[in-house]
């Protein structure tokens, strides 16, 4: 069994002060708290399968909080999924770790990983962990709607639009990076908004583990990343409007241009689909 340990040097001092200094303990069993001083939470929500999540407020605080994600007993399917699509030799908490640097050296803000490790048998994985910064903001579909509901002037007019329009570029920076995020909803694109307006607002992209590198049929993976977007904006009121000037924007192309149709339809489609299937499993309970 091998393994490897990545740390981020910036942190590697405060880790070691806050008694983290063998990260192979962060694959044990045992829950965090018994290993590290601190308020541990752990974030428990449907969907997570074999992964554990926890928050970690250290006694030094002068950082914020800190994100615990484990994955352990790793499905054959997910196993292949990342042999074939993102790393041979290295777990998914390692991958993330890679992806968040790399995205980062490449003005894509997203999720800070401050370090990773993993225990890997030949090319599967046992376990792998993964600690991340706390990230600015909140997720967009949580922040948006309470914008709006307080009727807060960056949810109207000029406004409306310049936020519309960044939120495109930043998701077209990170698919020009050559990755597609598989994952792409509202929720996992953190949002830090001024209600004035007075300043632009910021994202980032968080949850990095199905982020791969297509070798083909590429724009099929980017339209899927674009119907989550789309079905998640339209969960939210975003209107038909709203829509077609997100992918003008993105895009850049003027609003006239047959590839913007060509995009707009499939996405359509693509999201009217997801938005079927939610319906379906919010109908079954």
């Amino acid at each position: 069994m091998s393994s490897v340990e990545a740390v981020n040097e910036a942190w590697q001092p405060r880790l070691a002060r806050l008694g983290l200094t063998e990260l192979r303990s962060l694959l044990d069993d045992e829950p965090p708290d018994e290993l590290l001083p601190g308020s541990w939470q752990p974030l428990v929500k449907d969907g997570l399968g074999r992964r554990e999540r926890w928050r970690w407020e250290p006694p030094d605080t002068s950082n914020g909080a800190v994100y615990l994600k484990r994955y352990f007993r790793t499905p054959l399917k997910t196993q292949l999924d990342r042999i074939l699509r993102q790393s041979s030799r290295r777990g998914r908490g390692w991958w993330e770790y890679h992806l968040s640097r790399f995205l980062a050296e490449h003005s894509v803000a997203c999720v800070q990983a401050i370090a990773a490790v993993d225990a890997m048998t030949g090319h599967l994985e046992r376990r792998s962990a993964v600690l991340f910064a706390e990230v600015a903001g909140d997720a967009f579909d949580r922040v948006w709607p309470k914008l709006c509901i307080q009727n807060a002037p960056i949810t109207g007019g000029h406004n409306r639009h310049a936020v519309n329009r960044a939120l495109a570029r930043f998701v077209s920076s990170f698919h020009q990076t050559g990755y597609v995020h598989r994952d792409l909803y509202l929720c996992h694109v953190f949002a830090d908004i001024d209600p004035s307006a007075q300043r632009a607002p910021q994202f980032a992209l968080i949850d990095l583990a199905r982020v791969f590198r297509p070798r083909l049929r590429r724009t099929r993976w980017l339209i899927k990343d674009l119907a989550q977007l789309d079905s998640s904006a339209r969960r939210i009121g975003a209107t038909r409007t709203d829509r077609f000037r997100f992918l003008v924007y993105y895009l850049s192309l003027h609003p006239s241009a047959p590839r913007v149709r060509w995009f707009a339809r499939r996405i359509t489609r693509k999201s009217d689909w997801i938005l079927r299937r939610i319906a379906r499993k919010e109908h079954r309970g």
